[in-house]
């Protein structure tokens, strides 16, 4: 699977996206990975009802970054994001599933074309645009996914950044200061994609690298394999009460 490689970048500039099939061993904002494969295999697979009191952690802080609710088609490998490929998906629950996308990095909301997208949280705009093109082994063809890059800080300073991908277009431009809820660009089906979905990815800032993590956190007394991992880190619930996405099936 052709990876995008996302090296490190500044912190007060647009973050620099490059496209390559290199693994690195140390990690800024890693690789990610928005592709859509089974869209027509939506089903359930987490095996518990995730909520911020059975998670490993708990932060709130995000909202929901749109109205209503949409199926998920895929969502954040523990077993491991953009590093390791073993062909499932270990989902917060624990389960695995092989009609995901292994390695993904986030979570894919299956929605029409055009839904406006919201930021989850206060934060500062690092990247809005298309990104530089790339082979799309899927499409067959070089594409090129529009994306929203946002910096956000925690009420007890922890930083995190939050990426929106495969958007139709932006409403916001780097440097934007903006309010959780505003909206920052609208869903569609550009880049690596093989059906309108909103890919959403998060990351915490480690150390002034930023480290994939899972915003439901981790669900199981089983050590998850992506805290273990030197490469990872512990994931957090991150959603204010009432705000975490359903999972629709």
């Amino acid at each position: 699977m052709h990876k995008r490689t996302i090296p490190a970048a500044s912190l007060v500039l647009a973050f620099v996206f490059t496209i390559g099939c290199s693994r690195p061993t140390r990690l800024s904002l890693q690789d990610r990975n928005s592709e859509i494969t089974y869209l027509d295999n939506v089903r359930e697979t987490a095996s518990c009802d995730p909520t911020a009191a059975s998670s490993n952690r708990a932060l709130p802080l995000f909202s929901k970054p749109f109205a209503g609710d949409f199926p998920v088609a895929n969502m954040f490998d523990h077993d491991k994001p953009s590093v390791d490929y073993n062909g499932s998906v270990l989902t917060m629950c624990g389960a695995r599933d092989a009609n995901q996308v292994d390695g993904h990095d986030g979570y894919d909301w299956v929605m029409p074309e055009g839904t406006p997208i919201r930021a989850v949280a206060d934060g500062i705009v690092m990247f809005a645009g298309l990104n530089p093109p790339g082979y799309c082994a899927q499409l067959g063809r070089i594409v090129s996914a529009i994306e929203v890059q946002l910096r956000h800080r925690a009420p007890d300073g922890t930083g995190f950044s939050t990426l929106y991908g495969n958007l139709s277009s932006v409403r916001v431009v780097v440097g934007d200061v903006i309010p959780a809820g505003a909206t920052i660009g609208l869903s569609g089906n550009t880049g690596c994609s093989t059906a309108p979905h909103l890919h959403f990815s998060t990351y915490q800032d480690r150390g002034g690298s930023f480290i994939f993590i899972d915003p439901y956190g981790w669900h199981q007394t089983a050590s998850d394999p992506w805290e273990a991992d030197p490469r990872g880190a512990a994931s957090v619930w991150l959603w204010r009460d009432g705000e975490a996405p359903r999972f629709r099936f």
